[in-house]
């Protein structure tokens, strides 16, 4: 792909953004996991985690009865959205969305590490933050609920991958038109929770 189109697509999906009154291009990614994968419950409950500026929630909320966000920077009010500023990876905000809800329908992660440069750093700071979206996943879902979770792929992948396996049904690894071409993120998708595994 040449550079004069990948600038050009993501001037598509950043105008696109813009034009329906998303907050980040990333909404996208979202809508066409949940257009090829069926994700998101209509009436709902869903967990969004590193959820800021609030793109996924905004698409989350449009099926969703309920969406709790949580991220350590601040976001913007969205209507049927519970806001939690905190950290993914401390148990004090497992405890606040607790607060909140008890059982959701869905968990999604776009969730990133601050970008080092140093791509080996950066990949296992990403497993690390997967790892702990998990948590919360088998913490809250319902049984047959759904997880979403964005990754950067590396040595960790895979064995992160079996860890899902474990406890949901499907579990596909799927990298939506939406993502830049360049990236090294993918995104688990793993639909059918069963808590005996």
């Amino acid at each position: 792909m040449t550079r004069w189109y990948a600038e050009r697509k993501r001037d598509y999906y950043y105008k696109e953004a813009k034009k329906h009154g998303y907050r980040a291009r990333s909404a996208f990614k979202l809508l066409q996991i949940h257009r090829r994968y069926n994700i998101l419950k209509k009436n709902g409950i869903v967990i969004d985690l590193g959820a800021s500026p609030g793109g996924w929630s905004q698409v989350a909320s449009k099926f969703a009865s309920k969406v709790i966000a949580v991220d350590l920077q601040p976001m913007q009010p969205i209507e049927n959205v519970i806001f939690i500023q905190g950290d993914i990876t401390e148990d004090s905000t497992i405890e606040k969305i607790k607060e909140h809800v008890e059982e959701a329908d869905a968990v999604i992660s776009d969730a990133s590490p601050n970008i080092s440069g140093n791509y080996t750093l950066d990949q296992a700071r990403s497993i690390w933050i997967c790892q702990h979206a998990l948590k919360i996943a088998k913490e809250f879902l319902r049984e047959g609920g759904n997880f979403v979770c964005k990754v950067f792929e590396g040595e960790d992948y895979p064995e992160f991958l079996k860890d899902v396996k474990r406890c949901f049904r499907m579990v596909k690894s799927h990298a939506p038109q939406a993502s830049r071409k360049k990236s090294s993120e993918i995104y688990v998708v793993a639909k059918g929770y069963t808590k005996i595994f």
